[in-house]
C-alpha cells in the first residue's frame, strides 16, 4: 500500500502548546507565559500562521493529481462504450451492411463497427467426419431451436483432418466474406487464460467450400478467427473463393490442420451473420467556433459522453483563410511545442482545450469539428435480447431480424482519480516480473490461452541461474503430457518476464500410479455402498495429495477412514504405489520425487458388516 502522508495534523492550540513549553529550555529569563505578555501573542500569531500552512500544505487538487498519476505511468480511464454481437436472421436477401449501420435497445443506440455481408439462407444440416475417411461421424439436421445439443468439433478424438461440415439452404455467392459466431461449451473446472498478441495458437484449421453439384472442395480465406481455431467461442469470417461467382457454395467446413488440443472442443451453438455493435451513436461535421489566438481558448462540446479519442477536428490556418489543417488531440499540453497544433478533451466538463502559446498553439479563424462519438457508458450494458435492428433510409421497413443472445458489457463511465489510484495500488500487488519460486509459479500459471491447473517450481540452482518447473495441463485425460504448443507458449511468454540470463525449464509431471487395499468392518446398519466410500476416499485424494511431490501419508489415510461414520474398524490398509523416484518408510508411507504427482488407480474394498 501507498503510504498516506498527512500534514495538517496539529490544530492551533496543539502548535501552540508545543511551542511555549520549549521556552524554559530556549530562554529559562522568560517567565511570564500569560497572554498579556508580548511574547506570547508573538506565538499565538506565528501558531496560528503555522496551522493555515500546513493546512494549505495538505491540500491536494485535480491538477496536482493529474500530475501525480502522471508520474507514476497511469492514466485516468475515458468513458468507454459497451461492445456486443447481434446475430441477424430473416434476412430477405443477401446484402450489404455499411459500417455504422444503426441499432438500437430502446433509446440507446448501437452501430455496427465494420462492414459486413448478410447471407439470406438458413442453416439446416451439421455433419462431422474426416477428410481421410469415406462417410460422416454424426450428421443432424438444425432449425435453429435446438439450444441444448453438444457436438464434438472434430469428433471425440481430434485428429488431422477431421472436420465440422454445414450445409446451408442457400448459396453464398463467390467473392464475398460472411461470417459465423460459435459458441462452445466450457462445462469445465479450469478456466482458459484470455489470449494476448504472443500466444502461439495450439491448433491451426482451414476453411474449404463447395456446392451441391461439385465434387472438389476449394480453400476460402480465413478472414478472422476470434475462437482461435475453436478454443474460445468467437466469431469466425471466410471469404468465398471469387471463381464460385453467383453459383456460389450451400456446404462450407472447417478442417483440423495442425497442432494439437488440450481438450475436446465442443459445439453447443452455431449462429449466423454475427454483426459486431458498439455502443457509440456518432455526430457529424459542424462549426465549434472561432479561434482568436489567445491563449487557453476552451469550447463546449454540448454533447454528454463524448468519447475524446473518437473527437478528430481542424482549424483555418491564419496564413491561408478557408485552408483547414487538421489538429491532433493529445492526452495534456506537458508534451506540446508553441507550433504543436494540439487540443485536449476535457473529460470532465467536455469542452475541447487549446495550448497557451507556450505548450500548444492557440488557433486563430474558424474550427470545425469533423466528427466525434458520444456513449452512455455503463447506462449501454443492456440486457440479453433488447437490442433491434433500425430502418433502411430507403425503403423505411426493416430489412432483417437482430437480436443480442448475450448481455451486453464493457460499458463503463470515467474512472474518477481515487478509483485510478487504486487501481494503481492493485496493478502494485501484481507479480510482472519472476524473481522468486513463488513469482515463476504465480507467472507460468498466467501463460495466455492455455489451461494450466498445477504449477511447481522443483529445482531452483540460484549460483548458476537455471530454474526448473514442473507444469500439468488441465485435460479430460488421466495423465496428460505437455504438448509442444503449451512449451512454446510458456517459454514465450516468461521470456519476457524472467531476470536475464536465467535459464527456465518446463519438466513433465511424474505420474506416481497409486493403489488402495483396504479390508473395513462396518456396523450393520451403514448404508454406504462400496461407491460411495471409494468416492470419499477419492476426494481424500484431491484434497491431500494433488500436489506436486506430496506424500501419501499412510497414518493420514488410516486416520481419515478411521473416522468415516459406519466404519468399526479397519482390519488391514495397504497403500502400493509405481513409478520412478519413490521412497517407503516402515511406516508404509510413500514419498515421492519432486515432479510427482499421486493418481489414484485402484481402491480394491473387501467390507463386511456386524452388529
Amino acid at each position: 500500500m501507498i503510504p498516506t502522508i498527512r500534514l495538517d495534523e496539529e490544530n492551533f492550540q496543539e502548535i501552540f502548546e508545543t511551542a511555549r513549553k520549549r521556552i524554559p529550555l530556549l530562554y529559562p529569563e522568560w517567565t511570564n507565559f500569560n497572554e498579556n505578555d508580548s511574547g506570547i501573542a508573538l506565538l499565538e500569531l506565528f501558531s496560528w500562521l503555522k496551522e493555515v500552512q500546513e493546512f494549505h500544505l495538505n491540500q491536494v487538487g485535480l491538477e496536482h493529481e493529474s500530475v501525480y498519476l502522471k508520474l507514476l505511468g497511469i492514466e485516468r480511464k475515458e468513458i468507454c462504450p459497451a461492445r456486443t454481437v447481434v446475430t441477424c436472421c430473416s434476412v430477405k436477401e443477401e446484402t450489404e451492411l455499411p459500417e455504422g449501420f444503426q441499432f438500437h435497445a430502446g433509446e440507446i443506440p448501437f452501430c455496427s463497427v465494420e462492414r459486413t455481408r448478410l447471407f439470406s439462407g438458413k442453416l439446416w444440416r451439421v455433419r462431422t467426419g474426416n477428410t481421410g475417411r469415406q462417410g460422416y461421424v454424426s450428421e443432424r439436421e438444425w432449425d435453429g431451436s435446438d439450444t441444448g445439443w453438444k457436438l464434438p468439433v472434430f469428433t471425440e478424438i481430434p485428429e488431422y483432418g477431421g472436420f465440422l461440415e454445414m450445409e446451408f439452404s442457400g448459396k453464398m455467392t463467390g467473392g464475398q466474406t460472411f461470417g459465423f459466431f460459435f459458441r462452445l461449451s466450457e462445462e469445465r473446472s479450469a478456466k482458459r487464460n484470455p489470449v494476448s498478441e504472443e500466444f502461439e495458437p495450439l491448433a491451426g484449421i482451414r476453411a474449404e467450400c463447395k456446392d451441391t453439384g461439385s465434387d472438389s472442395w476449394k480453400i476460402c480465406e480465413l478472414v478472422r478467427d476470434d475462437t482461435h481455431a475453436f478454443l474460445y467461442s468467437g466469431i469466425i469470417k471466410i471469404r468465398i473463393p471469387g471463381e464460385m461467382g453467383e453459383s456460389g457454395a450451400d456446404r462450407i467446413r472447417f478442417v483440423f490442420s495442425e497442432g494439437e488440443y488440450d481438450v475436446v472442443p465442443v459445439l453447443s451453438e452455431i449462429l449466423l451473420n454475427p454483426v459486431e455493435l458498439c455502443q457509440m451513436e456518432q455526430i457529424g461535421e459542424r462549426i465549434l467556433g472561432e479561434g482568436t489566438g489567445f491563449p487557453n481558448q476552451r469550447f463546449p462540446l454540448e454533447s454528454a459522453g463524448t468519447i475524446p479519442a473518437s473527437v478528430e477536428l481542424e482549424a483555418e490556418a491564419p496564413e491561408h483563410p478557408g485552408i483547414f489543417e487538421p489538429w491532433r488531440r493529445v492526452r495534456d499540453f506537458s508534451g506540446s511545442k508553441p507550433e504543436d497544433r494540439h487540443f485536449v478533451v476535457d473529460g470532465e466538463s467536455g469542452d475541447i482545450c487549446f495550448g497557451d502559446g507556450i505548450h500548444g498553439l492557440p488557433p486563430e479563424g474558424i474550427i470545425r469539428l469533423i466528427r466525434l462519438g458520444r456513449t452512455e457508458g455503463v447506462g449501454g450494458n443492456v440486457k440479453k435480447g433488447q437490442i433491434h435492428p433500425g430502418r433502411s433510409e430507403e425503403e423505411k421497413i426493416h430489412l432483417f431480424e437482430a437480436w443480442n443472445f448475450e448481455d451486453v458489457t464493457g460499458g463503463a463511465d470515467r474512472e474518477s482519480t481515487k478509483s485510478c489510484f487504486e487501481r494503481f495500488e492493485a496493478e502494485l500487488a501484481k507479480k510482472y516480473s519472476a524473481v522468486t519460486k513463488a513469482d515463476y509459479e504465480e507467472l507460468i500459471k498466467r501463460a495466455p490461452g492455455l489451461l494450466i491447473e498445477r504449477v511447481k517450481v522443483v529445482r531452483a540452482d540460484w549460483e548458476h541461474n537455471r530454474i526448473v518447473a514442473a507444469v500439468k495441463s488441465w485435460s479430460e485425460k488421466k495423465c496428460p503430457q505437455l504438448s509442444a504448443g503449451y512449451r512454446k507458449n510458456i517459454t514465450k511468454f516468461m521470456d519476457k518476464k524472467r531476470i536475464l540470463g536465467t535459464d527456465l525449464q518446463i519438466a513433465e509431471p511424474e505420474y506416481i500410479q497409486i493403489r488402495v487395499y483396504a479390508d473395513l468392518e462396518l456396523v450393520a446398519w451403514y448404508r454406504d455402498t462400496e461407491q460411495v466410500l471409494k468416492g470419499k476416499i477419492r476426494r481424500y485424494f484431491e484434497e491431500f495429495c494433488s500436489d506436486f511431490g506430496s506424500p501419501v501419508l499412510y497414518s493420514g489415510l488410516y486416520g481419515f477412514l478411521d473416522g468415516l461414520q459406519g466404519i468399526r474398524r479397519i482390519r488391514s490398509l495397504t497403500i502400493d504405489a509405481a513409478g520412478q523416484g519413490i521412497l517407503r518408510n516402515m511406516n508404509g508411507d510413500v514419498f515421492l520425487p519432486s515432479a510427482g504427482l499421486a493418481v489414484l488407480e485402484q481402491i480394491q474394498l473387501s467390507v463386511s458388516y456386524t452388529g
